[in-house]
């Protein structure tokens, strides 16, 4: 077994905008842990800058990600590709005895998320999706104040995490977005994001009910999706999600509880008592991306399984798919179980 300071040679496969924007400056303060030492992407021009970028020599550039995992010095690969590759670039790289951090959703089909679940485990490995809310402080405190009964017993959440995508934005823009040859669009592609959170805080969602709408069809399939969610604990959560929909941006998760209420916020979390007596609960802002990449590192050195496990980031593939199954028949849909 690898003792827990041992340095991790990592490799990207994608160099894009959530491996050059959001993992790379992580991995930056990451160096004493995991370094990377290769880098693939399609695009010569964009491997080179983010190589450049993190030190890593032009010989150690790919092209080709299947001559990448078979080729590079690595230990671990860093997977962040349309999402229609992640599951078999994944599967490839854990057959080939590389650890692997794979960026959301786990797969793009009911069959794909099941596999990931014992992906890890059949390859000798450590498998783990990039889910960084996983990690947001915000929503693992709020997750904890729930366990400890802070407001009761749990009854309800609602969330409505609005926004509007322009087109000439920089995700809009992306052609494997544009053009996705996966269920869902935007739902499975960030939805996952919220369900994931959902399931943090109230547990295992059973069963679902939709509406979905496409207001500006060059977004894809489908850009506002309106849902109830039932878990096993008996919560019932709502999740209105848009993606076309111009607002302030400040519609925090507010979970309801017998004895109280938190407002989850992205640095603070708001305790109202049921007599309206707020507590501010200041909870920083530490980035999930580092944490996730922090607890990878832990996975792979220490022999532990990642705190966001497989199973859960299958099963939010499974939520997403029985959403967007519960839209087109009009009543509710069971969530497949992945496991």
């Amino acid at each position: 077994m690898q003792t827990e300071q041992k340095k991790i040679r990592l490799g990207l496969i994608g160099a894009g905008i959530i491996a050059s924007e959001s993992h790379a400056p992580a991995l930056e303060r990451l160096r004493d842990k995991l370094e990377v030492t290769a880098v693939c992407n399609r695009s010569a021009a964009k491997a080179e800058a983010l190589a450049d970028r993190l030190g890593v020599p032009r010989r150690m550039i790919w092209q080709d990600w299947q001559r990448f995992i078979a080729e590079a010095p690595l230990d671990a690969v860093l997977v962040c590709l349309p999402i229609g590759m992640n599951y078999p670039v994944s599967e490839a790289a854990a057959r080939a005895g590389k650890h692997v951090l794979c960026e959301k959703p786990a797969g793009t089909s009911l069959d794909e998320a099941r596999a990931t679940v014992g992906l890890g485990r059949r390859c000798g490995v450590t498998y783990m999706v990039a889910e960084d809310c996983h990690y947001t402080p915000c929503f693992t405190r709020a997750a904890q104040l729930v366990r400890q009964g802070a407001i009761g017993r749990l009854v309800s959440i609602s969330w409505s995490p609005l926004g509007f995508m322009p087109l000439d934005n920089k995700y809009a823009r992306t052609g494997w977005r544009i053009h996705h040859d996966y269920p869902g669009g935007y739902l499975l592609d960030g939805g996952v994001h919220n369900i994931h959170v959902l399931q943090m805080l109230a547990g295992k969602v059973n069963s679902v009910k939709a509406e979905v709408r496409s207001v500006e069809p060059r977004l894809g399939e489908l850009d506002h999706a309106f849902c109830l969610l039932n878990h096993d604990s008996g919560v019932l959560s709502s999740l209105n999600l848009s993606w076309r929909a111009k607002d302030r941006g400040d519609n925090p998760l507010k979970a309801f509880g017998t004895e109280g209420s938190l407002i989850v916020e992205w640095e603070r979390i708001i305790k109202l008592d049921l007599e309206g007596k707020e507590e501010v609960i200041e909870v920083g802002a530490e980035d999930g991306f580092y944490l996730e990449e922090l607890d990878f590192h832990r996975a792979i050195t220490v022999g532990a399984t990642p705190d966001c496990t497989p199973e859960s980031t299958a099963r939010d593939v499974a939520v997403a798919l029985a959403l967007l199954e519960a839209a087109r028949s009009g009543s509710a849909a069971g969530v497949a179980p992945v496991a």
